[in-house]
Formats: C-alpha cells, structure tokens, sequence
C-alpha cells in the first residue's frame, strides 16, 4: 500500500487554513519585526511564552515529499514528529503531525506518541518501535512504515494573536538544521544556521478577503517558504 493511499484511508473531517508566509529583509531585527506586528491596525498582542520548537521530519528513500514541495505540486504532505524545548535527550511529549497540502491551504493532524529518546541510540528502527506502541490509527502506522527521518531541526516562536481572534502571527528565528540518518546519528556535527526570519499569518478560509487588510500593513513580501526544503537544500546535495 502506497503512503498516500494509506493516509486517504482515514475518515477524518479537514480543517483547511490558510498559512501565509513572509520574507523578511534581514535588515531587520528580531524586536523590530514584533513592533511591526503590534503597530498593526487589527490590534496583535502576544500570546503564550516564547518556546523552541523542534522537528523531526521524515520522507521516502527518493525524498518524494520534499520534491513535491520543490515542484510545486498541488496536492502534497509532510509528516514530522513535535515537540518543545531541549532537541536532545529524553522527549516526553512528542507529537506525531501529518500536514496535507490542498493547493493553497491546508490542514494538520496530531496524534500523540509515547516518549523516546534523541541520543546515539536514534535510528529508524527505534522510532518505528515508538510508532508501534503510540496507539496509532492502523492506516498511519501503515503509511509510517515507508518513510525514514530525513532531518531535523530546532528554532524560537513567538505567537501574537490579533485583538478579534481571527488572526494569528508567527515569528520563527534562529533557526537550526541537523543532519540525521536512519541508521547512525551521533549528532556531533555541529548545526548548520540558517539566519532567515520567518513570519507566518494563519487563519480560516472565510477571513481571506479581511486577511488582505492585515498583510499588506506588513513591509515583508509574501513568499513561499519551507523549513523542511531549506534545511534539505543546506545538509544534502542532490544531483543536478
């Protein structure tokens, strides 16, 4: 059974948003960018404690969901493991997400998974154990079975919510990339940087005409922008 088919197996109700990403010059720094967002009309305030969210994303042998992004196909996923706070040692809540792409907008699904650790110990076989005794719908841990960890990466968010809570901002930075390999990880090879700043505006699909009135206060350019094929495009080399 093919991942795809796999995953459309579930009888699961979508929630399509909208995610909307920005390129943001990096002349501007990190408390500039938040003044940005609070100088907005639509009234943003901070929301929760800034975190480190950390990634473990994984593809196909032939990286089938990292050229699909790189392609621009319509209709795609992402799958990675969550969680916040330290990238290394024991993971207490890990979550397994699943991001389903529909041309412009898109939609997550979360299922929990038991602890486990980062260490030398991680391979593909550890975290397939993990994925065996998490509790997982069959189809998934179907689908599962086909994909290996293909990197990982850690960076700080802030969160802002706008004053009618139809809007939420973003603001990613610091962004680091690790190499990661199915069979043997020391994690010793220090981190590769990435110094982009990301800012992200999120909403439902009945806000898109108001959405507009939000951005286009902003003086970022609205740009397609993928943590997964960034980091990719820094630690691997594909043949041209």
């Amino acid at each position: 059974m093919k991942k795809e088919e796999a995953i459309i197996l579930l009888d699961k109700d979508h929630n399509y948003r909208y995610e909307r990403k920005f390129t943001v010059p990096r002349s501007f720094k990190t408390n500039e960018i938040e003044q940005v967002i609070k100088q907005n009309t639509f009234l943003f305030n901070e929301i929760f404690e800034q975190r480190q969210v950390n990634n473990i994303y994984f593809d196909t042998v032939g990286y089938n969901d990292y050229f699909d992004n790189v392609l621009g196909v319509s209709d795609r996923k992402k799958i990675r493991i969550r969680w916040y706070g330290s990238t290394f040692g024991l993971i207490e809540k890990p979550v397994l997400e699943i991001k389903i792409k529909k041309g412009l907008v898109g939609d997550k699904w979360s299922y929990k998974l038991n602890p486990f650790m980062l260490d030398e110990t991680f391979d593909s076989k550890s975290i397939q154990n993990t994925f065996e005794q998490s509790n997982l719908p069959i189809p998934i841990l179907q689908s599962l079975k086909m994909v290996y960890p293909a990197l990982l990466n850690s960076y700080n968010r802030k969160y802002f919510m706008s004053a009618n809570n139809k809007f939420r901002i973003t603001l990613d930075f610091d962004l680091l990339y690790y190499k990661i390999d199915r069979r043997i990880n020391n994690f010793r090879r220090p981190p590769s940087k990435d110094k982009n700043i990301i800012v992200e505006l999120k909403y439902a699909l009945q806000e898109d005409m108001l959405s507009y009135h939000v951005s286009n206060q902003f003086p970022f350019r609205l740009n397609k922008n993928s943590k997964y094929v960034n980091g990719v495009n820094t630690i691997k080399q594909f043949p041209q």
